[in-house]
Protein backbone atom coordinates (compact mmCIF):
# COMPACT_ATOMS: atom_id res chain seq x y z
CA UNK A 1 0.00 0.00 0.00
CA UNK A 2 0.99 3.34 -0.58
CA UNK A 3 -0.07 4.90 2.79
CA UNK A 4 2.52 6.06 5.04
CA UNK A 5 1.88 4.64 8.39
CA UNK A 6 4.87 6.79 9.73
CA UNK A 7 2.50 9.64 9.07
CA UNK A 8 -0.35 11.14 11.23
CA UNK A 9 -2.39 13.74 9.33
CA UNK A 10 -5.01 16.12 11.49
CA UNK A 11 -7.26 18.15 10.18
CA UNK A 12 -9.52 18.74 6.98
CA UNK A 13 -9.14 21.88 4.41
CA UNK A 14 -6.35 22.40 6.40
CA UNK A 15 -3.45 19.93 7.09
CA UNK A 16 -0.91 19.37 9.89
CA UNK A 17 1.49 16.08 9.66
CA UNK A 18 3.26 14.47 12.44
CA UNK A 19 5.63 11.90 12.36
CA UNK A 20 7.28 9.37 14.03
CA UNK A 21 10.22 9.52 12.90
CA UNK A 22 11.33 13.15 12.27
CA UNK A 23 12.29 13.38 8.51
CA UNK A 24 14.27 16.46 7.22
CA UNK A 25 12.44 18.86 5.56
CA UNK A 26 11.98 21.99 3.82
CA UNK A 27 9.66 24.60 2.28
CA UNK A 28 9.43 27.12 -0.32
CA UNK A 29 8.25 30.47 0.33
CA UNK A 30 6.17 33.27 -1.53
CA UNK A 31 8.90 35.53 -2.11
CA UNK A 32 11.16 32.89 -3.94
CA UNK A 33 8.63 31.79 -6.62
CA UNK A 34 7.73 35.62 -7.02
CA UNK A 35 11.35 36.17 -7.39
CA UNK A 36 12.70 33.38 -9.84
CA UNK A 37 8.90 34.32 -11.89
CA UNK A 38 7.72 31.14 -11.90
CA UNK A 39 4.19 32.09 -11.53
CA UNK A 40 2.61 34.60 -14.16
CA UNK A 41 0.55 36.94 -11.83
CA UNK A 42 3.28 38.75 -10.23
CA UNK A 43 2.11 41.80 -9.74
CA UNK A 44 -1.02 40.66 -7.41
CA UNK A 45 1.60 38.32 -5.64
CA UNK A 46 3.73 41.24 -4.78
CA UNK A 47 0.89 42.76 -3.26
CA UNK A 48 0.23 39.47 -1.36
CA UNK A 49 4.02 39.38 -0.43
CA UNK A 50 3.58 43.29 1.01
CA UNK A 51 0.41 42.62 2.80
CA UNK A 52 0.93 38.70 4.69
CA UNK A 53 4.32 39.20 4.75
CA UNK A 54 6.25 35.69 3.18
CA UNK A 55 3.68 32.51 3.55
CA UNK A 56 4.94 29.38 2.74
CA UNK A 57 3.26 27.92 -0.22
CA UNK A 58 4.38 23.91 -0.10
CA UNK A 59 6.87 21.62 2.28
CA UNK A 60 8.82 18.80 1.24
CA UNK A 61 9.46 15.92 3.75
CA UNK A 62 12.55 14.10 2.67
CA UNK A 63 11.61 10.80 3.90
CA UNK A 64 14.68 8.74 3.42
CA UNK A 65 16.42 11.93 5.09
CA UNK A 66 15.12 10.59 8.94
CA UNK A 67 12.85 7.77 8.65
CA UNK A 68 14.95 4.08 9.02
CA UNK A 69 12.03 2.50 6.48
CA UNK A 70 12.62 4.52 3.66
CA UNK A 71 16.42 5.01 3.99
CA UNK A 72 16.21 1.13 3.49
CA UNK A 73 14.07 1.66 0.70
CA UNK A 74 16.67 4.02 -0.71
CA UNK A 75 19.50 1.44 0.01
CA UNK A 76 18.09 -1.64 -1.76
CA UNK A 77 15.52 0.37 -4.92
CA UNK A 78 17.70 3.36 -4.97
CA UNK A 79 14.28 5.13 -4.79
CA UNK A 80 13.64 8.15 -3.01
CA UNK A 81 10.05 8.60 -1.45
CA UNK A 82 8.90 12.64 -0.37
CA UNK A 83 5.93 14.07 0.44
CA UNK A 84 4.79 17.36 -0.76
CA UNK A 85 2.30 19.24 1.69
CA UNK A 86 0.75 22.04 -1.34
CA UNK A 87 -1.05 24.92 0.73
CA UNK A 88 -4.79 25.63 -0.54
CA UNK A 89 -4.31 29.37 -1.52
CA UNK A 90 -3.93 32.21 -4.11
CA UNK A 91 -0.80 34.75 -4.73
CA UNK A 92 -3.31 37.96 -4.40
CA UNK A 93 -5.36 39.41 -1.42
CA UNK A 94 -8.62 38.89 -3.40
CA UNK A 95 -10.46 35.48 -3.44
CA UNK A 96 -9.60 35.60 -7.17
CA UNK A 97 -5.84 35.11 -8.17
CA UNK A 98 -3.17 32.64 -9.27
CA UNK A 99 -3.62 29.07 -7.33
CA UNK A 100 -0.68 28.14 -4.89
CA UNK A 101 1.90 25.81 -7.07
CA UNK A 102 4.94 23.92 -6.72
CA UNK A 103 8.11 25.07 -8.83
CA UNK A 104 8.08 22.91 -11.15
CA UNK A 105 11.05 21.01 -12.82
CA UNK A 106 11.92 18.15 -15.55
CA UNK A 107 14.22 15.47 -14.63
CA UNK A 108 18.10 15.84 -15.79
CA UNK A 109 17.84 12.03 -16.53
CA UNK A 110 15.30 9.67 -18.37
CA UNK A 111 13.57 8.81 -15.17
CA UNK A 112 10.32 8.64 -14.32
CA UNK A 113 8.58 9.57 -11.59
CA UNK A 114 4.97 8.21 -9.03
CA UNK A 115 2.58 10.64 -7.46
CA UNK A 116 0.26 9.32 -5.35
CA UNK A 117 -2.20 11.39 -3.44
CA UNK A 118 -2.31 10.77 0.15
CA UNK A 119 -5.06 13.57 1.39
CA UNK A 120 -7.61 15.59 -0.41
CA UNK A 121 -6.82 16.63 -4.26
CA UNK A 122 -5.43 18.58 -6.31
CA UNK A 123 -4.22 18.74 -10.15
CA UNK A 124 -0.96 17.77 -11.97
CA UNK A 125 0.52 20.12 -14.89
CA UNK A 126 2.09 18.09 -17.33
CA UNK A 127 4.31 20.57 -20.57
CA UNK A 128 5.89 18.60 -23.39
CA UNK A 129 7.87 20.98 -24.70
CA UNK A 130 8.93 19.42 -27.83
CA UNK A 131 5.81 18.28 -28.49
CA UNK A 132 3.91 21.89 -27.71
CA UNK A 133 1.32 19.92 -25.32
CA UNK A 134 0.07 20.20 -22.14
CA UNK A 135 -2.11 18.06 -19.77
CA UNK A 136 -3.89 18.95 -16.39
CA UNK A 137 -4.38 15.61 -14.32
CA UNK A 138 -7.12 16.02 -12.57
CA UNK A 139 -5.74 14.35 -9.00
CA UNK A 140 -8.13 13.32 -6.12
CA UNK A 141 -7.16 11.18 -2.95
CA UNK A 142 -5.96 7.30 -3.08
CA UNK A 143 -4.94 8.28 -7.05
CA UNK A 144 -1.79 8.09 -8.58
CA UNK A 145 0.05 8.79 -12.17
CA UNK A 146 3.39 7.96 -13.32
CA UNK A 147 5.33 10.78 -14.71
CA UNK A 148 7.19 10.36 -17.77
CA UNK A 149 10.52 11.88 -18.40
CA UNK A 150 10.04 13.98 -21.21
CA UNK A 151 7.31 16.16 -19.02
CA UNK A 152 8.21 19.17 -17.19
CA UNK A 153 5.45 19.09 -13.84
CA UNK A 154 4.17 20.93 -10.95
CA UNK A 155 1.51 20.64 -8.75
CA UNK A 156 -1.11 22.98 -8.39
CA UNK A 157 -3.80 23.78 -5.86
CA UNK A 158 -7.38 23.30 -5.95
CA UNK A 159 -8.42 25.66 -2.63
CA UNK A 160 -7.41 22.83 0.10
CA UNK A 161 -4.25 21.55 1.73
CA UNK A 162 -3.01 19.03 -0.83
CA UNK A 163 -0.42 15.96 0.66
CA UNK A 164 1.08 14.18 -2.38
CA UNK A 165 3.62 11.68 -2.28
CA UNK A 166 6.37 11.38 -4.91
CA UNK A 167 8.42 8.35 -5.53
CA UNK A 168 11.49 9.01 -7.79
CA UNK A 169 14.86 7.66 -8.56
CA UNK A 170 17.56 8.75 -6.29
CA UNK A 171 19.49 9.71 -9.73
CA UNK A 172 17.16 11.71 -11.31
CA UNK A 173 18.05 15.32 -10.94
CA UNK A 174 15.72 18.46 -10.65
CA UNK A 175 16.07 21.05 -13.73
CA UNK A 176 14.62 24.25 -12.16
CA UNK A 177 16.38 26.26 -14.43
CA UNK A 178 13.50 25.18 -17.50
CA UNK A 179 11.11 26.97 -15.84
CA UNK A 180 12.74 29.98 -14.07
CA UNK A 181 11.66 33.29 -15.63
CA UNK A 182 8.81 31.79 -17.77
CA UNK A 183 6.30 29.37 -15.56
CA UNK A 184 4.48 26.77 -17.76
CA UNK A 185 2.60 27.10 -20.39
CA UNK A 186 -0.40 27.35 -19.10
CA UNK A 187 -1.21 28.67 -15.60
CA UNK A 188 -4.49 28.00 -13.01
CA UNK A 189 -6.31 30.90 -11.75
CA UNK A 190 -9.33 30.90 -9.30
CA UNK A 191 -12.20 33.09 -10.39
CA UNK A 192 -15.67 33.51 -8.38
CA UNK A 193 -15.39 29.61 -6.96
CA UNK A 194 -14.16 28.27 -10.22
CA UNK A 195 -10.64 27.74 -12.29
CA UNK A 196 -9.84 28.83 -14.79
CA UNK A 197 -6.95 27.99 -17.42
CA UNK A 198 -5.08 31.05 -18.04
CA UNK A 199 -2.36 30.70 -21.30
CA UNK A 200 1.18 31.95 -20.78
CA UNK A 201 2.18 34.37 -23.24
CA UNK A 202 6.13 33.64 -23.32
CA UNK A 203 5.07 30.21 -24.78
CA UNK A 204 3.58 30.01 -28.28
CA UNK A 205 1.44 27.45 -29.66
CA UNK A 206 1.03 25.13 -26.68
CA UNK A 207 -2.08 23.23 -26.24
CA UNK A 208 -3.66 21.55 -22.89
CA UNK A 209 -5.67 18.67 -22.68
CA UNK A 210 -7.65 17.52 -19.31
CA UNK A 211 -7.23 14.26 -18.00
CA UNK A 212 -7.57 11.74 -14.96
CA UNK A 213 -5.38 10.46 -12.45
CA UNK A 214 -6.34 6.78 -12.39
CA UNK A 215 -6.26 3.90 -8.97
CA UNK A 216 -2.59 2.01 -9.56
CA UNK A 217 -0.56 0.06 -7.20
CA UNK A 218 2.96 -1.22 -7.76
CA UNK A 219 5.61 -3.39 -5.94
CA UNK A 220 8.01 -1.51 -5.46
CA UNK A 221 10.19 -3.67 -7.41
CA UNK A 222 8.15 -3.02 -10.23
CA UNK A 223 7.92 0.23 -10.10
CA UNK A 224 11.68 0.62 -9.90
CA UNK A 225 11.71 -1.18 -13.20
CA UNK A 226 8.89 1.20 -14.37
CA UNK A 227 10.88 4.63 -12.80
CA UNK A 228 14.45 3.64 -14.11
CA UNK A 229 13.20 2.38 -17.46
CA UNK A 230 10.88 4.72 -18.72
CA UNK A 231 11.14 3.51 -22.13
CA UNK A 232 10.60 -0.19 -21.89
CA UNK A 233 8.10 0.34 -19.53
CA UNK A 234 5.53 2.31 -21.46
CA UNK A 235 2.75 1.11 -21.53
CA UNK A 236 2.54 1.66 -17.69
CA UNK A 237 2.40 5.48 -18.56
CA UNK A 238 -1.29 6.38 -19.67
CA UNK A 239 0.26 9.89 -21.22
Amino acid sequence: SMEIPEMKIKGRDFLEVEFSEMPVFWERKMSELIKDKVILDLKNARKALGFYGDRTVYLVYNLWKGIVKYKLIKDKYKLNFDVTLLKGGVFSLEKNGETFLTYGHKHEKERGEFYFVLKNECYLLLADLKKKKCFLVEMKEGESILIHPRFLHRLISKGKDCLVLGIVPEDAGHNYKIVKGRGFPFHIFMKDGWLEIVENKKYKGFEIEKVYATKNKFSLKKLQEILFFPNKAKAFYKI
